[in-house]
């Protein structure tokens, strides 16, 4: 892993080098409502989120696991972890990131299978809003 320290580069660059990493980080999720929202006529928060809780639930009464909940989970949350380097010593307090990886972030398998599925799922969400007929 290459680090970059904080101290080299402005905070507003690292704003941005965040904003950037969680928007792609993220594409997915965006790709995924877009997708429902343009098949479900009637609660689409509701088709968005039960398919996930189906298979989590699913998954737990008959296999006894959470690797699907685990996946959601770092879909979710796992970005920080892909584009910043915290050492093990400011985990125990609240500071800023002081390292970030961009080479780290860039080559990680879950950034580039995420921007495929949220390719898929735009390509569906136009599919799906042009060959819509009128109400």
């Amino acid at each position: 892993m290459v680090f970059v320290q904080y101290r080299y580069i402005p905070s507003p660059f690292i704003v941005l080098y965040g904003l950037i990493a969680f928007a792609l980080w993220h594409a997915p999720i965006y790709a995924w409502l877009l997708l429902v929202s343009a098949w479900a006529r009637r609660a689409v928060i509701l088709w968005a989120v039960m398919p996930f809780v189906i298979v989590m639930i699913f998954e737990t009464l008959t296999f006894h696991t959470s690797h699907f909940a685990k996946l959601i989970g770092y879909r979710l949350y796992g970005g920080f972890g892909e584009a910043f380097a915290i050492p093990a010593k400011q985990l125990k307090g609240i500071q800023a990131p002081t390292h970030i990886t961009p080479l780290n972030f860039l080559m990680s398998p879950g950034l580039w299978i995420g921007l495929l599925l949220a390719a898929a799922c735009l390509a569906a969400a136009i599919r799906v809003r042009r060959n819509r007929e009128p109400i």
